[in-house]
């Protein structure tokens, strides 16, 4: 832990160099009577395209140029410069015009998007651990699949093997929509299973109207929506760190445009960059 907390400091502290440099860079080149704002957008412009590397460096892992881990701290940090710089640009004021306050909300959501998607990347795997098998997130739909065809045909048989239609009533009304696609998956997120714990406690309520050879029945049915119920968890969170890629990697594509647009408008109308 000490050796990791000394990591940390070592590359805040090298982020914090940098800004310096750029900060005095910035304020020099204003001396000169430039504008400065020049200075800054330039090297925002080449901040960002540096961080969308980490997207080809995804695709291209097969080449040795640097662990995946080291990419992404690499990314992290930089992202946390781009926002220093970005509020330097701005001149900590709120943009005016049309494009600029577009440009603003969509670097701002860029960033945003990144700080989100870096909490999820620690909080989430650690959690994916802790729960049942962690599962291919691609193939958790073929799963789903056969518990439900499995839960179907228990329900089935036991209503065919017993002579009583207890059970069958009970998957039809209160298990058949659980196991046709992944559920409560937002409860999931938030670390809450009472829903599902009770209809496990309906489930066993239920046991005393039910003969010896029913409660077999049962117990199988409770174990395959335990197992469902498993596949929900992993789904969502794996969902989740797949899912805000959706918002990250368009903003970061769409931020690049709109700024190369900038760039030209600002020295075709000598405006302030």
């Amino acid at each position: 832990m000490t050796r990791r907390r000394s990591r940390i400091l070592s590359r805040t502290l090298a982020i914090l160099s940098l800004f310096f440099v750029f900060w005095i860079s910035h304020e020099t080149y204003g001396l000169t009577l430039n504008d400065e704002q020049y200075f800054s957008g330039w090297a925002l412009l080449a901040l960002i395209l540096i961080l969308t590397l980490y997207s080809f460096r995804k695709k291209i892992s097969v080449l040795p140029i640097g662990t995946a881990t080291s990419w992404l701290q690499f990314h992290i940090y930089l992202g946390i410069l781009a926002g220093l710089l970005f509020v330097i640009h701005i001149d900590w004021n709120i943009p005016n015009g049309g494009l600029e306050i577009l440009l603003a909300i969509m670097f701002v959501g860029l960033f945003l998007s990144g700080l989100l998607g870096y909490y999820l990347d620690r909080q989430l795997p650690p959690l994916l651990a802790r729960r049942g098998e962690e599962v291919i997130f691609e193939r958790i739909p073929s799963f789903v699949a056969m518990l439900r065809k499995e839960a179907e045909s228990l329900s089935i048989n036991c209503a065919t093997q017993t002579g009583s239609p207890t059970l069958s009533e009970f998957y039809i009304a209160h298990l058949a929509p659980f196991f046709a696609k992944p559920n409560k998956l937002f409860s999931h997120l938030r670390g809450s299973n009472r829903e599902f714990s009770d209809t496990l406690k309906e489930l066993d309520n239920m046991d005393r109207y039910l003969n010896d050879e029913e409660r077999k029945f049962a117990s199988q049915l409770r174990d395959l929506a335990q197992k469902k119920d498993e596949l929900d968890y992993q789904y969502a969170l794996q969902a989740t760190l797949k899912g805000w890629l959706f918002v990250h990697v368009p903003l970061t594509y769409g931020t690049v445009l709109l700024m190369v647009l900038h760039a030209i408008l600002a020295y075709a109308f000598r405006g302030g960059m």
